[in-house]
């Protein structure tokens, strides 16, 4: 059963962007698959979530050459509520920055 997991761990790896970040990752699920039995877990179930891990990395991590803005704080929450398209991001931090902006005038005004 740990050669089975051993192998899902490596396609895993192998769907991963980046040689440096399939090696990591690759070292780090060949410990987790060898030290399962350890802790009462099944191989083969810890080197299928890494598989799942390793779809969600591949699908959310940007290709090469494109710059993905990522919202934090107040303007993911804002993203969130009107739907997190490109416009909509482009249009919060602009309201933002001019709200931020309106506020640094009024405490050096009043």
């Amino acid at each position: 059963m740990t050669r089975l997991a051993l192998a899902v761990v490596r396609v895993a790896a192998a769907l991963l962007p980046g040689a440096d970040r399939r090696a990591r990752y690759l070292e780090q699920w060949r410990a987790d698959v060898h030290g399962a039995a350890d802790l009462d877990l099944s191989a083969l179930r810890v080197a299928l979530g890494a598989g799942a891990a390793a779809l969600r990395i591949a699908a959310t991590t940007p290709s090469e050459g494109t710059h993905a803005m990522l919202p934090i704080g107040p303007l993911a929450l804002a993203l969130r509520l009107v739907g997190g398209s490109r416009t909509h991001a482009a249009l919060l931090a602009g309201l933002s920055a001019l709200a931020l902006l309106g506020g640094v005038v009024l405490l050096i005004s009043g």
